[in-house]
């Protein structure tokens, strides 16, 4: 694992769910499904496009890195090695590619309609083949297997993993997310409102920190779902088709396709709209887990505002005197800002920090006290 990943996975979180932001952090030509790399970068596919993107999610800078000849890239999987994964729906293929390649090699074929992938630990490839309603198995070698096909399957169409490699798959047009054990045991785990069995409803997920988040394409919402209960909720969109920003409930999403989550598992980068225009959007969530035993005798009261533009306030009560740090750290794990250490005093307490220098996108404030580190995250506008 790269340092600066390394970091983020040692912070700890605080549930701050009030302050859930939506912001557009690139406006067009963002791509459709997306991956978060072990270089800090998010890397996105024009499905059933010809290009695969580079996109810096502090900056929103975007690099075109491939360009095939005919409109056959679709969805986009990574490994630890930054290499890239893809399939083609329409020719049934899959295939990988390195940045500076000049082609996409093929893996395998034969393959009806493959629709989504992801990978496990040990580096093997499964794709929801949504035609035949199916999960291929494809080894390091190359060699494919059935790894379990039909009900209740119906062109499945998303896939995700999590930390045991169990796979988390969305059937598009039928609405149900179904988790399947590596010993290839199918368990449904909710069903989510669908429009209607003519109209595409889900499109892709992401697993982090126990919780699914699922695009909902037709409702141009976002669900989160308990990835062992299935009890789920919309935590943005208002339902309107649109690309209005602001609180996750009031913003709008315009078919939301793409979605992956940072390696803290506190903001998700999701697209929506059609070619060309594909916006990437930010779901800042707030905090998303921790431990209260270490948190104890800190406690986050607020940070404002989010968005800004030059300064961001954060408070927080002590119940004892403490010594603290403070760093603002973007996406790719760098310290920009650092504020010294100090003693802070029992009762309630507030730092602000200038921030104007700093450019567009999800930052994080990193207070560090008594060998705990605890991150909130704000969005520069």
């Amino acid at each position: 694992m790269r340092p600066f990943l390394l970091h983020f996975f040692l912070l700890v979180f605080l549930a701050n769910n009030d302050g859930q932001t939506v912001f557009t952090l690139v406006p067009t030509q963002a791509g459709d499904d997306l991956h978060f790399a072990t270089d800090g970068y998010i890397y996105s596919s024009h499905y059933g496009g010809i290009f695969f993107r580079k996109i810096n999610p502090v900056t929103g800078v975007v690099d075109t890195i491939f360009s095939a000849n005919t409109p056959t890239i679709g969805a986009i999987e990574m490994d630890e090695n930054l290499q890239i994964f893809t399939c083609s729906y329409d020719l049934g293929w899959v295939g990988k590619f390195e940045e500076g390649d000049n082609s996409i090699s093929i893996i395998t074929t034969g393959l009806m309609g493959p629709a989504g992938i992801t990978h496990d630990s040990d580096g093997n490839l499964y794709v929801a083949t949504n035609q035949n309603h199916s999960i291929i198995k494809i080894l390091p070698d190359g060699t494919k297997e059935t790894f379990v096909q039909g009900s209740p399957l119906f062109w499945p169409t998303g896939i995700t993993i999590d930390t045991a490699n169990n796979l988390y798959v969305a059937n598009m047009f039928s609405g149900q997310i179904i988790k399947v054990s590596p010993e290839k045991t199918m368990t449904t785990l909710a069903t989510l409102p669908s429009i209607s069995d003519q109209t595409p409803d889900l499109a892709y997920l992401v697993w982090t920190h126990g919780k699914l988040y699922i695009c909902h394409f037709d409702k141009h919402v976002i669900y989160e779902m308990n990835a062992e209960t299935g009890s789920f909720q919309i935590i943005a969109g208002n339902g309107q088709p649109g690309h209005e920003d602001g609180p996750a409930l009031e913003a709008n999403f315009q078919n939301p396709t793409g979605i992956v989550a940072s390696p803290s598992g506190d903001t998700l980068f999701i697209t929506d709209g059609a070619a060309p225009i594909q916006r990437l959007r930010m779901l800042v969530l707030g905090n998303v887990s921790g431990s209260e035993e270490r948190q104890a005798g800190f406690s986050f009261n607020g940070m404002f505002p989010t968005p800004t533009q030059d300064k961001t306030t954060f408070a927080f009560s002590l119940e004892r005197p403490m010594k603290i740090g403070f760093q603002v750290v973007g996406a790719d794990g760098k310290t920009t800002i650092s504020v010294s250490e100090k003693l802070y005093a029992e009762g309630e307490n507030q730092i602000t920090v200038e921030v104007s220098e700093l450019q567009q996108g999800v930052w994080f404030l990193v207070a560090n006290y008594e060998g705990v580190l605890r991150s909130f995250s704000f969005v520069k506008s």
